[in-house]
Formats: C-alpha cells, structure tokens, sequence
C-alpha cells in the first residue's frame, strides 16, 4: 500500500486516459448534493485539507495499461472534474467556487472559466497553475492483506471503509457486496421497467434509482415470486442473494412471472390509473404484486377483460375509503368510526409504520386477498356458487353507472321488486349453470331476490 499526493493535473491526464474508473460494479451512484460539492471547493481554494482519495491499482491487460479504481472519494473527484468540464453530473448544474478575496476580504465568486481568463490570472497570481497543482493526498494499493495474510477484496475494502460525508445505507451494502444470476434479473427488470415505475406509475422517484432502492424494490417483488408469499423485510432477499444457489431455468420462471403480472396490473389499472390510487404506494403495491402472484400460481386467469375491468374499479373505490378514513384515525384511537371503517383500521394503520414488518404485510396481503378472490375468474370453473365477493364487486360496478338500479328481471316475473338494493341483491348466473353456464364474472349479473328464488324454480 502506498500513499502519495497526485495534483488535479495529474488527476485530469489520468481521467482523459481512462485510467480513472469511478465506477467499479461495487461503487454507489452520487449522493452529494450541490451544497456538498461546492464546499468541498471553497475548501481546495482556501487551504483545507481534505480527506484522502483510495484507489485499488491494477493492469487491465485489455486496455494495456494501468487502473485505478475508486475505493472511496468518488464524490470529491466527481465534483472536480465536473467543475473543470471533464465530466457531467446528472441534474448537477455547473459548479462555482467561493472564497476570500485576498484583496479585499470580501467573497468572491468564479466559475472554471473565469480562473482560466487571463484577467482574473492577471489579477489572483498564478492562481491557475495552483489549482492545477494542488496536491490531492492519495492511498493506493494493488494487493492488499489482512494480519494473517488473507486477500482483501475491493468491495469489502469499499463497505468497510464507509468514511465519507454520506455512509453506506444497508441497501447500498448490499448492492456493492453481492452479484450473481438473481442480483443480474434484477439489473435487467430495472432497465426494463424504471420508465414505468418512477416516471407513469410514480412509485419510485428518480433519487430512489439514484440509490439503487428500485433496484432492491424488484428483487424483494422477485424474492416474493420464488417464495410465492410475503418476507419479514429483507431477511430472505438476503438469503438469496448470498446463499441461493441459482439456476438458469429458476431466473426464467420469475422473469416470467413478474413480466405477467405487471401486465396484469397494466390492465386491471390501464391509462396508468394506478396513480389515482393508494397502490402507487410501495407498502400497497408490494401487497398488490403478492396477491396477484398467488392468484397466477393458484390457476386464475390473468386476461379476462371484464373481470380486471371490475376489479379495477373496485380498488379505485377502495383506496377512496381508505383516503377517507385516514383523517380520522389519532393515535390508534378511533371511537368514532363505523363498523364497515373499523374493518379498514388495521389496513390503514399496517401502511403507516414498519410497512415490511412481516406482520403488517401479513395483514395487508390476507385483507387484499380476501376481498379480491371473489373478483377473479379460475381456469377450471366446477362451482356453482359464486364468491360472496363477486356481490360487492358487481354492486361497485354498477352503482357506478346507476344511482338507482333496476333488477334486469330476466324471465319477466311479475313480483320483481324493480329496483335493487345491496341487501337484497343476488348474483345470478345469466346462462344456468345446470345448461353449462359457467361461474364466471362474465356470466354473472345481481337481480333481486324475488327473481332469484323464481328463475331458480325454473
């Protein structure tokens, strides 16, 4: 291991060179802000230290020549190739340095371009041969052991140097430690749905890709395709990505599955409805992507138009209720709610704290499963009666079309009551179940209980 001052000239050759690799697969993504990145030059330009550059040297026998990558200081060498134009920061605007005016005592301003106009040269001496010259204190090793000689690898020297002005979240500890089929699934459903995710469907923002949390987000949404079930946290993506032994052909399975139920979703919410819900929410989504899985695994149909037509319209109307009762719930107290609002207490309360806690998503996950089923339709249909669900979800649709509807009175029964109420609405199959008629949304429609009882006398 060595340690040495390198100038920012000879940062800057070796960065045109491409000798600079500020990206190893273990390296995070930017997380200064501008406030951060503008310090660190007032601190170059008024004489304070700053903390050492770690670079792990190597020959890339490909390039034919030396490698250095960055190990830690990323951030402060980003930010001053990004202030002499070498390299671009994502939404990083162009930076400024501020500092005392030894003329004046008051402070100055200057961009790049200004420190390298003979003016501003003619008037603070030399003062771009020194910027040129500052000396960046630097620690570089090739092979690097530990007391009892064992080899060091770089993204362990990475996680635990963990020194800089932003430490590693335990997300970003992950990303930098593991690799592999699984952790690669994950790399590949990112670049192909980020667009859907943070920019339509809004679940994530683009600071959230910035740290890698949607990456982690689809491997947990992968993790519950393989487990066919919820997870406490992140205990089992851990597993998976540490232990798991992956095969080819189990990659294929969840890429499959995954692609099929956000094809789902893409049609039980079209026009990106989703939105316009409470399941744009990680927490709710998560719980939604679950169900959905179960209900793929278990045989049911994923296409059928009308159903997802109605099961959209359902969830809609749901997180309305949700979006009412939420002002109402303090502190765990809520005597005043109704009974059809108490049974949505426990749901609302598992989204508002610890929503990975495997108990809050057990919560979420039965609740959802359960007022979903109903709405759904199986590949092998040998019941007769319908899911008590299948009632609300049909009242939900068309009391959205009608404020009063009518029974349609299929066989013309003179004691039909005209109109339905949700008491006393029934579902009825349109085509008999006993001439084949199968128990599907598609032939389900709600009559009054009087036109019930006499179709079933026929």
């Amino acid at each position: 291991m060595k340690s040495y001052p390198m100038t920012i000239s000879e940062l800057s050759n070796k960065y045109k060179n491409g000798q600079i690799n500020l990206d190893p697969p273990y390296q995070r993504k930017p997380a200064w802000k501008t406030k951060q990145r503008k310090l660190l030059l007032s601190s170059l330009f008024n004489g304070v230290p700053i903390p050492s550059l770690i670079f792990h040297k190597y020959f890339d026998n490909k390039k034919k020549q030396e490698i250095y990558d960055v190990l830690d200081g990323k951030q402060r060498i980003e930010t001053i190739l990004h202030f002499i134009k070498l390299h671009k920061i994502k939404g990083e605007s162009q930076l400024w340095v501020e500092f005392i005016d030894p003329h004046t005592n008051k402070k100055d301003t200057l961009f790049y371009k200004d420190i390298s106009s003979k003016k501003v040269h003619k008037k603070y001496t030399n003062i771009l041969e020194k910027f040129w010259g500052y000396e960046l204190p630097i620690i570089e090793y090739e092979i690097l052991t530990d007391f009892f000689g064992r080899n060091v690898a770089s993204k362990e020297v990475f996680i635990r140097i963990n020194s800089t002005g932003s430490p590693l979240k335990k997300h970003e500890i992950r990303h930098a430690r593991y690799s592999g089929k699984f952790f690669k699934l994950g790399d590949e459903l990112e670049k192909k749905y980020s667009k859907l995710f943070v920019n339509r469907w809004k679940i994530l923002s683009t600071g959230d890709v910035e740290r890698y949390l949607l990456h982690e987000f689809i491997l947990e949404l992968c993790t519950a395709i393989h487990l066919n079930s919820y997870s406490d946290r992140r205990t089992k993506l851990e597993e998976l990505l540490s232990r798991h032994k992956w095969t080819r052909k189990d990659i294929l399975k969840i890429k499959k599955v995954f692609i099929k139920i956000i094809s789902w979703i893409s049609a039980i919410f079209p026009k990106d409805s989703i939105m316009h819900t409470r399941f744009k929410n990680k927490s709710d989504f998560y719980s939604l992507f679950i169900v959905l899985v179960k209900f793929l695994n278990d045989g049911y149909v994923s296409d059928d138009g009308k159903s997802n037509k109605i099961a959209g319209n359902f969830l809609l109307g749901f997180s309305k209720q949700i979006q009412r009762l939420e002002p109402k719930i303090k502190a765990f107290d809520s005597p005043k709610l109704s009974s059809s609002e108490r049974k949505l207490l426990s749901y609302v309360i598992s989204t508002k704290q610890s929503t990975d806690d495997i108990k809050n998503r057990e919560m979420r996950h039965s609740y959802l499963l359960s007022i979903l089923k109903g709405g759904f339709i199986l590949k092998k249909d040998a019941k007769r009666t319908f899911d008590p669900n299948v009632r609300d979800l049909l009242w939900t649709e068309i009391t959205q079309k009608q404020k009063n509807p009518k029974c349609p009175n299929p066989l013309k029964n003179k004691k039909c009551k005209r109109y339905l109420t949700y008491d006393d609405a029934q579902v009825d199959h349109k085509h008999p179940w006993i001439k084949g008629g199968k128990t599907t949304l598609r032939n389900a429609q709600l009559i009054c209980s009087s036109c019930n009882s006499s179709k079933g006398k026929k």
